[in-house]
């Protein structure tokens, strides 16, 4: 059983860990470091206190799960506050490569740089079969308001996917984000069921399903992570052509 306790500082998010993470415990480990990083927090650090124990190198891995999710969106970095022992571990099963490793929280805080600067705007949609024409409508206005026409089909299409799934598939009213970094755009819808989307081949006689799909094709990245609010949210990511806005 793994027992963790979250406290924000400085605007990170200090996961304190204790209990043995094994294969039973590995998936509760795992979701309860990517519901941290939906937040969005300047950091993730992970510290493992002196009752936190790995039944093996390979459930360490986690740790290197965790950060490949989570670097494309939300984009935030993963650090590891342990002891000496646990961070020789850590360093000769590979892990160091991923996530940085520091002997006390304080050096893992002054270690986190600048936040990466965005744009961020987020709409509460209703529970209707209008809500996908409310989305698209909010995205062509973010569009034109953050200055990125050549990206506004493909953000649309994204959106009106994930949103339509969301109301068809879970019968939740979605929140939707949109973010702006330099480089890309990224598409966030929140659902209140907490299932994972499963990307199934498609076949001609398929009728429907056919949204992951559509969304893979057109992105750099995506991906799905349990909400801290309960639920999901299904990301992705699209690649701009330019060094784009990064203030408001």
């Amino acid at each position: 059983m793994i027992t963790l306790g979250l406290t924000p500082e400085e605007g990170a998010t200090v996961v304190e860990a204790t209990g043995r993470l094994d294969l039973s415990s590995y998936a509760e480990f795992r979701d309860g470091l990517l519901k941290c990083a939906v937040t969005e927090p300047t950091a993730i650090i992970v510290h493992l206190l002196d009752g936190f124990e790995a039944s093996g190198t390979a459930e360490l891995s986690v740790f290197a799960t965790v950060w490949m999710r989570v670097s494309e969106w939300p984009g935030v970095p993963v650090m590891v506050v342990a002891d000496d022992l646990m961070r020789t571990t850590l360093t000769l099963s590979g892990i160091a490569r991923f996530v940085p490793q520091y002997p006390t929280v304080r050096l893992a805080l002054d270690a986190i740089g600048a936040p990466r600067t965005r744009r961020r705007h987020e709409v509460q949609l209703p529970f209707s079969s209008a809500t996908p024409r409310l989305a698209r409508g909010f995205v062509r206005d973010t569009c034109e308001r953050w200055g990125v026409p050549e990206i506004l089909d493909q953000a649309v299409l994204v959106v009106s996917e994930l949103v339509e799934n969301a109301v068809q598939h879970t019968g939740s009213a979605p929140s939707l984000r949109l973010e702006l970094r330099p480089g890309q755009f990224a598409v966030a819808v929140h659902d209140e069921d907490p299932t994972m989307p499963k990307l199934r081949p498609l076949t001609p006689d398929q009728p429907g399903g056919r949204g992951l799909p559509l969304v893979q094709a057109v992105s750099k990245a995506w991906g799905a992570s349990p909400s801290p609010r309960g639920g999901k949210v299904i990301w992705a990511v699209l690649p701009l052509t330019d060094g784009s806005p990064s203030s408001e």
